[in-house]
């Protein structure tokens, strides 16, 4: 045995049908895992008759059928064609196929077949479903550490004798079963002796039961002619009732044929109302195709929907990463403006005291003033001039502090926004995945295009394939009526044994009983000279009589042997006889087959089983005439069908292609639209961050300018008292003797812009202590 084909459809992974050609020689089949490999091996073994699901990688047979995938509908029925060649060269197709709940059903070659007799049919050829040439997956090691019974096993069927074995089983299985039956049939016999014995008492019984019923039967007929004599007088009575009763049957009668009008009517309507159901119906076939179209749009925009629901679920939670920046970032600030709060806090502190401060100077003034000697006037500008010194040291160096610390910050936020990187090959990137998800959903709107073309193109093609599938059907059925009609023609028209006219005359369609009247039994004879009648033949005479006007020779329209042309000239033929006259010899017959010869004999029936051949041979002839034709007509319809196979085939190859490039455009759109959002989430935490940094980077600026300024401030209050020191009249600190002592201009210490609360008026000199209300008083006191 050669396995040639294998056809698979709807079976496991094979959803469409495939076709599996098994050449002379070795083939292979080769692919990544999961490709189906094992779903060949596991159809051949299924078809062959496997019964387990488990050595099918199944938990029920069911499972063989297509499950369905996200984009493909669940099959209903799986099917698997095997064909197989003998040592005869001769062809078997064997074909198994199992749907939804009504379980497995056996083919072979068309036949329906019990399991056992496909197991039967590849146990003959030394094969099977656990055939050990069938390797699967772990079978090498199983053959391997094969128990010496399945090795024989296997021996047994490289011999070609396990079929044997299988066929010995069925007839011991068959002996034991006959045993059973003849054990049974004992059983039976002896109930049926039992049973004999209970028939022969019940005989005796019925003996004696038809005697009492002679008797019975004398006593009832007395009884009934008692009663006779009754009924003959109640009988009088009834036939006045009879009559009365007539007199109601016919007013019933009269009522009855009304009711028969009127179910006429109704009967009438009826078939207009059924004229106006079948009109109903059709149109409900034709809403329910609409509903099948529009029930699969519904199912593409349900995926649609599937899709767009994925798609939400991805921006929430883009929403939700954004909304926990947008968190942090509040947070930050909140922390900046309580920082900003504390600042303006401590200048608002400061800006407090400084009236204080002021107060303080001026009653030190007034103290000054009141000095009393010039030694006391001495040693107050002197301490005056180390306060002064101290203040501007104390403010230098305060002021050198915040341009140290202005300096770094602004060098740490300058190292900050240069960490911060370039945002141009993010931009790009972001650029980049934005036109790869353009270019994505152009695709995947060319692709559903495409899937939408095929889609109808298949649609189209199946209504095309019903239309010439209903062709085919009406060329094959009329091709199978004119077979049979030619086929039971034939058989009735088959020859005798015997020559006869009749076998070798045709005439024209419609002159067939013309021809049977005017020859009749003529036609039984033949032309064979041996036989005791024979037609011998005669030439036709110039002198014969012509046909009469309305008339034509029959010969004109019909095709037979010279040997009658004479008789054929001298019938004529007309649709009717209106009483032409006819010469000696001749004779005129209707279409209808009514005979007048010219002596005056009519005969108005007559060679009917003639004229019956007759139309049957010239059907005959017609019906070959028409069948080429016809044949024409169903290979024109089985070359369409293939034809529309064909499209639909290539339509469906092209739908699953747009399908393929519509979810790879589609799963190509959705990573380039995550890769934007992720290049633009990274574009704003970045423009974010510069903007943060460079506001910084303008307040450290500011800050730093003013440091600056105020470095400037105290270089040059530092520097006053040493020019006082080398200027006598500065040192003294009073103008005009007799005036009030003031300070000079940029004498009295300045607040540091910036510094805190404690460092305002400088360090107080050492020694000294100043009071409200007093003046400035000396060290001691």
């Amino acid at each position: 045995m050669q396995i040639k084909r294998l056809r698979l459809s709807g079976f496991k992974s094979f959803v469409d049908a495939a076709d599996l050609r098994i050449e002379p020689g070795l083939t292979g089949i080769v692919g990544p895992n999961g490709c189906g490999k094992s779903n060949l091996l596991e159809a051949l073994r299924w078809t062959m008759g496997e019964t387990s699901a488990r050595s099918l990688r199944g938990a029920g047979m069911e499972d063989v059928i297509f499950a369905g995938t996200a984009t493909r509908p669940a099959r209903e029925f799986a099917e698997v064609s095997l064909l197989i060649e003998d040592a005869g060269s001769e062809e078997t197709e064997v074909v198994r196929r199992i749907e939804r709940g009504a379980g497995s059903a056996y083919r072979i070659d068309g036949r329906d077949v019990r399991a056992k007799d496909v197991a039967l049919l590849f146990a003959d050829a030394a094969t099977g479903a656990h055939s050990p040439a069938l390797v699967s997956q772990g079978r090498i090691s199983a053959v391997i550490s094969a128990k010496p019974a399945e090795r024989r096993a296997m021996l047994e069927e490289a011999a070609g004798i396990a079929g044997l074995h299988v066929r010995r089983k069925d007839a011991e299985q068959k002996l034991r079963a006959t045993e059973a039956n003849l054990t049974r049939l004992d059983e039976v016999i002896a109930d049926q002796d039992a049973r004999a014995a209970a028939l022969k008492r019940q005989a005796r019984q019925a003996e004696r039961y038809r005697a009492l019923s002679d008797q019975i039967r004398t006593a009832e007929a007395r009884m009934i002619f008692a009663r006779w004599r009754d009924a003959a007088a109640a009988a009088d009575a009834a036939k006045a009732e009879a009559a009365l009763a007539e007199t109601h049957v016919a007013e019933a009668s009269e009522k009855q044929r009304a009711a028969a009008a009127y179910q006429a009517e109704a009967t009438a309507r009826l078939a207009t109302a059924r004229a106006a159901a079948l009109a109903t119906r059709d149109r409900a076939s034709e809403t329910g195709h609409k509903l099948s179209s529009l029930r699969t749009e519904r199912a593409t925009v349900d995926r649609r929907l599937a899709e767009l629901a994925e798609n939400r679920t991805r921006l929430i939670e883009d929403r939700a990463r954004e909304g926990a920046l947008a968190n942090d970032a509040a947070e930050a600030l909140a922390r900046l403006a309580e920082e900003a709060r504390t600042l303006d806090a401590r200048i608002a502190e400061a800006t407090t005291r400084m009236p204080e401060l002021d107060t303080i100077l001026a009653t030190a003034e007034r103290a000054a003033r009141d000095a009393e000697v010039a030694l006391a006037q001495a040693l107050a500008a002197q301490a005056s001039e180390a306060a002064e010194a101290r203040v501007a040291e104390a403010a230098l160096a305060a002021a050198r502090a915040r341009t140290e610390r202005s300096e770094r910050d602004l060098s740490r936020v300058t190292a900050e926004a240069a960490a911060l990187g370039d945002a141009a090959p993010l931009q790009a990137e972001r650029t980049r995945a934005a036109e790869a998800r353009a270019q994505a959903l152009r695709h995947a709107e060319s692709a559903r295009t495409a899937l939408a073309r095929a889609d109808a193109g298949e649609r189209s093609a199946i209504d095309q394939r019903d239309r010439a599938q209903s062709a085919r059907a009406a060329a094959h059925a009329e091709l199978s009526a004119l077979d049979s009609e030619a086929a039971a023609l034939a058989k009735a028209t088959r020859a005798s044994g015997r020559e006869r006219l009749l076998d070798q005359v045709r005439a024209d369609p419609g002159y067939e009983r013309a021809l049977a009247a005017a020859l009749g039994d003529d036609l039984e004879t033949g032309l064979d000279p041996a036989a005791e009648r024979f037609w011998a033949g005669a030439d036709v005479l110039p002198g014969d009589p012509s046909p009469p006007s309305g008339t034509v020779a029959l010969g004109k329209h019909i095709a037979a042997p010279p040997a009658i042309a004479r008789r054929l000239a001298q019938i004529l033929v007309a649709d009717s006889d209106d009483g032409q006259p006819l010469a000696v010899g001749q004779r005129l017959v209707t279409i209808a087959g009514v005979l007048r010869r010219w002596d005056g004999y009519v005969a108005k029936s007559g060679g009917a089983a003639a004229a019956e051949r007759l139309e049957r041979m010239n059907r005959l002839r017609a019906i070959e005439a028409a069948r080429p034709a016809v044949v024409r007509a169903v290979d024109s319809a089985e070359t369409e069908l293939n034809r529309i196979d064909a499209a639909i085939a290539e339509a469906r190859r092209a739908a699953a292609d747009a399908r393929r490039v519509l979810e790879g455009a589609e799963t190509s759109a959705r990573d380039a639209g995550r890769a934007e959002d992720k290049a633009a989430v990274a574009l704003e935490r970045i423009e974010t961050q510069r903007a943060d940094l460079d506001s910084r980077r303008q307040r450290i600026a500011a800050e730093l300018s003013e440091a600056q300024a105020e470095l400037d401030r105290a270089t040059r209050d530092k520097a006053a008292p040493a020019r006082r020191q080398r200027d006598p009249r500065a040192s003294r600190g009073l103008v005009r003797r007799g005036r009030k002592p003031t300070h000079r201009r940029g004498d009295r210490p300045r607040r540091p812009r910036g510094a805190g609360a404690d460092d305002r008026a400088g360090p107080r000199p050492a020694g000294k202590r100043y009071r409200r209300g007093q003046g400035l008083a000396r060290p001691g006191r």
